[in-house]
């Protein structure tokens, strides 16, 4: 039975990623960093080893007798110090792999985002496009990618690197809570600028179905770089009217001044972290996103790992929404 590490298991990805991993044939083990973590995972029959991508004296031998890594681990904020991007995200996969590499792991499969790649003037872009990323997350990321290649081009490291773009469902308190938080409040009935910029969202079971491809597939995928989308895509305006709708929230009908909404987002981030809260929509940072086109092709990954997105944007929303309304957040 193959043996397969997973760093990241207990967050959102991960979590929808061990849903598909225990109806496999596989030992699955998972790296977390505490005790809580851990026993969460036990209740679901996942084994367990203690590590901190930020220690690396902590990561000696993690990969011993493992055969696949999915390294999902990450510091995702779109807005942290450098330093903690760099530790985590950078080093902290660097080590990893070093490690892997002297185990003889079989394959690593690596998470990127498409936030390496950044905005695109042509879309969709592909897999080859100059990478521009604007968000330190981003450029993370791609350092991390960066690393990854040469091991491969230089000892033959059997790495594949995922790129999904941004990701929603179930579970998401992050980005996913936080859209339908400001739409529900109403909080874009005006968009800043003309919202006709497009943006590309991709159900996270679709993305779960991206990895699944990749593991499937070792002797296609290894050495490759995969974007991993919905098939989808729509203006800033057109994606917040659909989940406006189908939240019962008011929609975008006008808009406003890019510079008054900024200076709004600008105080209204201050506020919240003066209140200690996370709130990825209500930055400033957003409003020179929706200037911006970010859509990429899934073609790579259809023609060569078989993947297929089988869930539409409207679809996706829709399970989410009513996941948040069971729970009594929305």
């Amino acid at each position: 039975m193959d043996r397969l590490l997973v760093t990241g298991a207990t967050r959102f990805v991960g979590g929808h990623l061990l849903e598909e991993l225990l109806k496999k044939d596989i030992e699955i083990i998972a790296l977390v960093r505490s005790q809580e973590k851990a026993q969460m995972m036990h209740r679901l029959g996942v084994k367990t080893i203690f590590a901190d991508l930020q220690k690396p004296e902590t990561l000696n031998d993690v990969t011993k007798d493992i055969d696949t890594v999915i390294h999902l681990a990450a510091a995702f904020d779109f807005h942290l110090p450098w330093k903690i991007y760099y530790q985590t995200n950078v080093l902290g996969t660097k080590y990893l792999a070093e490690d892997a590499l002297r185990n003889d792991v079989k394959h690593f499969i690596y998470t990127s985002t498409t936030e390496a790649m950044g905005p695109v003037e042509k879309i969709p872009a592909d897999e080859n496009a100059e990478p521009n990323p604007t968000y330190e997350y981003g450029k993370s990321k791609l350092m991390g990618e960066e690393i990854l290649r040469k091991m491969h081009e230089e000892n033959g490291f059997p790495v594949t690197i995922l790129r999904p773009t941004g990701i929603f469902g179930p579970g998401d308190m992050y980005v996913t809570y936080s859209i339908l938080k400001a739409l529900k409040k109403g909080r874009f009935k005006k968009m800043p600028g003309s919202g006709d910029k497009y943006i590309q969202f991709t159900y996270v079971k679709d993305v779960v179905q991206g990895y699944i491809k990749a593991l499937e597939k070792p002797d296609v995928s290894i050495g490759n770089t995969y974007i991993i989308s919905s098939d989808e895509y729509f203006t800033y305006k057109e994606g917040f009217t659909i989940v406006a709708e189908l939240l019962g929230a008011p929609k975008p009908e006008g808009t406003m001044p890019i510079w008054l909404a900024k200076f709004g987002l600008w105080l209204f981030e201050k506020w919240n972290k003066l209140r200690g809260i996370r709130d990825f929509v209500m930055h400033p940072s957003v409003v020179d996103d929706m200037q911006t086109n970010r859509v990429y092709s899934n073609e790579k990954a259809k023609k060569e790992l078989g993947f297929k997105p089988k869930y539409s944007f409207v679809e996706g929303w829709r399970i989410t929404i009513d996941w948040f309304r069971d729970k009594g957040l929305i």
